[in-house]
């Protein structure tokens, strides 16, 4: 029987895509809905997301780690505190193995009239900085938008045990800080949730008037007794267990999560297409249920082209010729076919496994910007959360045109106009799941160059357009204890659920930044490819470009 029922809302904090897998004539892919029409989360997904997240954070506090966590043990029973609250993960051999999940998880219902908005995708080729046509990488699909609020029921049989309920409100706790991420293209800006409005009753029925009251109402937490501050008790209480610094990267062991502000110093636009054919114009910013959106896959797309460019760079400048360099290329081109230079990891990794078709592939088979961003083979701990507009919007018609080369007047057809957004302040987020510190030396470095200028964002970057400046950066940082602590800096006295949590300045922090930029050049100059993982060619040393452009030989 049912003993606890726990009750809540969960709110989009960036739009929120849950794939339906089909196929319609207005998207590649929609978003679900039941037989009603309406917008649902499924329990299975929410469920499943709270598990991967409770499995992650239940050996810190000494107890069995689940099997999931083991690449070599797929198939094997498992009676970790885990299995044993949401489910067997496998049945097991004997018929008396395995046991059914003490948790039942509601749908979610989305409560509030949010209108959902077709999100176009596409790569962005490395060379020409245009959409990558030879890739095919056009894509589209249907976004919940943010501030999208769903209902949250969770119902706990009874038998669960006192380390099961720690393991539970643990989990939860990172979900009511806004820590949660639910649906597709997570890393790509959407599916940020966090749960807000938490409420946990007990239900008594051992006397026959609580069950036939239970019995007789719809809603049972109106005959239920409500147990307030039971999650910051459990929370604190599973807090206090805390042992062990497990240096397994499958854990949840840190995070570090990057707030700024994104300021246009002129005319910003990112292309809505069906907000272009409905106003009129060739271009218009991307809108999504009336406020305007700078789509984290984008502002995501930019940070890692150019953090290729800044270490290829160096690499260049520590290489003596073509295959010298190839084999320290730490940056691929992610869209690049098999005879393209800078060949693609996917590409090269694919070849390799049809060879060697039982092994696993490693992080050091990757290039380091694959290893940091993510590739077909290992999923980016990186998730840029879309941006969103923290000023009154200013919008200016913008009208451009071609001169032809030979008359030097206009030329015939290439007239086009776009409505832009003048000077506009995106506020953005950048959440890291246990990063290496070589990794934030990168992103520290692309931060000073965005800080600096250096780098445009969106349409028109030859006119002008999309130049931007980085203003009020703070970074916050959380550890599971003080080893998964970054360099320089300390332990505080701040916890959010069981992190150690600290918020700084980057400002503040040069000295540690200098330690994880210097970790980072330390990897870049230590990294070589695999010998049959070598990209085919480059596209600075071929041809006469390196006399023609010699290279510094300092910095």
């Amino acid at each position: 029987m049912i003993e606890k029922i726990i009750t809540g809302r969960l709110k989009a904090l960036t739009g929120l895509h849950i794939g339906s897998g089909d196929l319609t004539e207005t998207t590649d892919s929609p978003v679900f809905r039941n037989s009603d029409g309406a917008i649902i989360i499924h329990g299975t997904a929410i469920a499943g997301s709270l598990r991967s997240l409770a499995t992650r954070l239940a050996s810190h506090f000494g107890f069995k780690e689940c099997i999931a966590l083991d690449e070599n043990s797929s198939s094997k029973f498992c009676n970790c505190p885990v299995c044993n609250l949401f489910g067997s993960i496998n049945s097991g051999k004997n018929s008396n193995e395995g046991t059914a999940s003490k948790i039942w998880m509601s749908d979610a219902i989305l409560e509030n009239d949010s209108k959902t908005s077709i999100r176009d995708g596409v790569g962005i080729d490395r060379e020409t900085r245009t959409s990558s046509r030879a890739a095919q990488a056009k894509y589209d699909l249907e976004v919940i938008p943010k501030d999208s609020v769903f209902s949250f029921k969770l119902a706990i049989e009874g038998g669960v045990t006192e380390e099961q309920e720690k393991i539970l409100s643990c989990a939860l706790a990172e979900w009511r800080k806004g820590r949660g991420y639910l649906g597709g293209n997570v890393a790509r800006g959407l599916g940020n949730i966090q749960l807000i409005e938490i409420k946990v009753f007990s239900i008594n029925l051992s006397s026959i008037e609580n069950l036939m009251a239970f019995l007789k109402e719809d809603d049972p937490t109106k005959v239920a007794d409500e147990e307030k501050g039971w999650l910051e008790v459990k929370t604190n209480s599973g807090r206090s267990l805390i042992k062990c610094s497990t240096n397994n990267e499958y854990l949840y062991n840190s995070f570090v999560q990057l707030d700024f502000t994104l300021k246009f110093t002129g005319g910003f636009v990112i292309n809505d297409v069906l907000k272009a054919v409905q106003s009129g114009f060739d271009f218009c910013p991307r809108m999504e249920n009336g406020n305007f959106v700078l789509p984290g896959s984008s502002l995501r797309g930019v940070i890692r082209s150019h953090a290729e460019k800044i270490a290829r760079s160096l690499a260049t400048l520590n290489s003596k010729n073509a295959y010298d360099f190839l084999m320290k290329c730490p940056a691929c081109n992610p869209f690049a076919g098999k005879e393209t230079p800078l060949t693609s990891c996917n590409i090269l990794l694919r070849e390799h496994k049809r060879k060697h078709k039982d092994e696993e592939i490693k992080d050091e088979q990757m290039c380091l910007a694959c290893q940091f961003f993510g590739s077909s083979y290992k999923g980016s701990k990186m998730y840029v959360g879309d941006g969103y507009l923290i000023d009154s919007p200013k919008i200016k018609i913008m009208d451009f045109l071609a001169i032809d080369r030979f008359t030097g007047g206009v030329r015939e057809g290439a007239k086009f106009d776009a409505l832009v957004l003048w000077q506009p302040s995106f506020k953005v987020r950048i959440f890291i799941e246990n990063p290496k510190e070589w990794q934030l030396g990168l992103l520290m470095l692309v931060l000073k160059d965005l800080k600096d200028g250096l780098i445009s964002v969106g349409f028109g970057e030859n006119k002008w357009l999309g130049k931007v400046i980085v203003e009020n950066e703070a970074i916050k940082v959380g550890a599971i204890s003080k080893d998964f602590i970054p360099s320089g800096l300390k332990i505080s006295s701040s916890y959010e659920g069981i992190f150690n949590t600290q918020i700084l300045k980057i400002d503040s922090i040069s000295e540690p930044i200098e330690l994880w930029v210097r970790e980072f050049h330390n990897i870049l100059s230590n990294f070589r490819r695999e010998n049959n993982l070598v990209p085919t060619s480059d596209t600075y040393f071929k041809d006469d470009i390196p006399n023609l452009y010699p290279k510094e030989v300092g910095i």
